[in-house]
């Protein structure tokens, strides 16, 4: 893809106000698919956001330190759940750098998932709005 369509408008722009609604977009998908979300503000900033595929629950830690959005985090949970292989494993701890399998899989179903809410304008500001992490950037871009 040349880089000069890397800035070409498709969608509204993406701006702070909108966060709630995406969260909102998100919890609804969670919600209207079996999956509770428990948002867990007493963790240690080291401890990662987890999907237990087994019993279709998301701990969500708001203190954990990483690059990566909330929201984007949320969508990689959720698409653990939708899209993963529940008998490959019971539980999954997020991870920027998971590059293989499972991870791997959760990472690019993330993509798609916000890539659906009609926000992002370009590939940049999808990339920076969701802090999506910087290796998946050509992924991004085929799914633009």
């Amino acid at each position: 893809m040349p880089a000069m369509s890397l800035h070409k408008e498709r969608r509204r722009k993406i701006n702070n106000s909108d966060e709630n609604e995406i969260e909102d977009y998100l919890t609804n998908l969670a919600t209207n698919n079996s999956i509770d979300i428990c948002k867990a503000d007493d963790l240690e900033s080291a401890t990662p956001d987890t999907a237990i595929t087994s019993i279709n629950v998301i701990i969500m830690n708001t203190n954990f330190d990483t690059r990566s959005s909330y929201l984007y985090r949320l969508a990689h949970e959720i698409s653990h759940i939708l899209y993963g292989d529940k008998e490959l494993q019971g539980v999954y701890n997020f991870s920027e750098l998971g590059k293989r399998g499972e991870e791997l899989k959760a990472h690019h179903n993330a993509v798609k998932l916000l890539l659906n809410i009609e926000q992002p304008t370009s590939v940049i500001n999808f990339m920076d709005f969701y802090r999506v992490p910087a290796w998946l950037g050509d992924y991004v871009v085929s799914q633009f």
